[in-house]
């Protein structure tokens, strides 16, 4: 199976400090990883690590360097060895064209910004070090996932009213990001999968709902209506997120419990979504689903 197609890097320029401090800073306590990084760079190390200061992941690679105080999302922890955002299931180490990805393309809506100051052998050194940072004994990186064929490719129509039901019915993945259909739809489709429909939603149903993670701090999914999707908005960014997980959180991989046109359903339907994203059309969505009567509250027995 061909991995994931990935959408072009951005043409975003880069400010280097903000991603190379935390990795060059930390050279003078490693002097083994210095000693290959100056063999792949020559004289281009000391240039570029002379005119960094100490930046977002801190100079342990820890996530706390100065400005990750200020940041929201807070800066990856290289010490933990892994990423979010991957080619493998969420919670498994990840491969170099993971950290490589994240270096050409950047997260959108945080402080990892895109850049091309590196050329590919560069890179690839960067990646080494950042590997070395990790705390514990070496592993080996996980298998990629397998992305099946896309079945919706010619009815896009069908697999949105797939996905749109998926979400709302056997994947529940309301109980994270928020709703986007009035709650007597989310009872139909929840019964449609043989699922018990009856009792209260959670409140505030139309909003993101802050879930427990392994970086040290909550996390808020993203409201497709409002939010950036940091891993990359095409189709096939998003139905890799999904099949894979997002690592550390709550978003778990879906790869080996749906079906490919129940997979890519949903990458359709939050493709629709996200193509709305703060338009006149999402508030108008939004808003219609906020103003739906509050339903009674359930007795409580005496």
């Amino acid at each position: 199976m061909p991995p994931p197609i990935l959408s072009p890097p951005s043409k975003r320029t880069y400010d280097a400090s903000k991603f190379l401090t935390p990795v060059l800073t930390g050279l003078d306590r490693a002097a083994g990883c210095f000693e290959l990084l100056e063999r792949n760079l020559g004289t281009r190390t000391a240039r570029i690590r002379e005119s960094l200061k100490p930046g977002c992941h801190g100079e342990a690679g820890d996530g706390s360097g100065p400005a990750a105080h200020f940041l929201e999302p807070k800066p990856r922890d290289f010490r933990v060895g892994r990423l979010k955002f991957a080619t493998v299931a969420a919670g498994s180490v990840p491969r170099d064209e993971d950290y490589l990805r994240t270096i050409n393309r950047g997260l959108s809506g945080t402080a990892m910004s895109a850049f091309n100051l590196l050329n590919e052998d560069e890179k690839r050194s960067l990646i080494l070090y950042v590997r070395g940072l990790r705390t514990g004994e070496a592993e080996v990186p996980g298998p990629a996932v397998a992305i099946p064929e896309d079945p919706w490719i010619s009815e896009p129509s069908k697999g949105i009213a797939e996905g749109k039901k998926l979400y709302h019915g056997m994947a529940q993945c309301f109980t994270c990001h928020p709703a986007y259909v009035p709650r007597a739809q989310i009872s139909e489709y929840l019964k449609s999968y043989g699922m018990p429909a009856e009792g209260e939603f959670r409140e505030n149903l139309y909003q993101s709902v802050a879930k427990e993670s392994e970086w040290g701090a909550d996390i808020t999914p993203p409201n497709f209506l409002v939010d950036r999707i940091k891993a990359g908005t095409t189709r096939e960014d998003l139905v890799r997120s999904i099949a894979t997980g997002v690592g550390g959180t709550a978003m778990p991989s879906w790869a080996s419990a749906l079906q490919p046109e129940q997979l890519w359903g949903l990458a359709y339907y939050v493709e629709s979504l996200v193509r709305i994203r703060e338009t006149p059309q999402a508030a108008k969505l939004m808003a219609s689903l906020q103003s739906q009567p509050q339903p009674p509250p359930t007795p409580v027995p005496h």
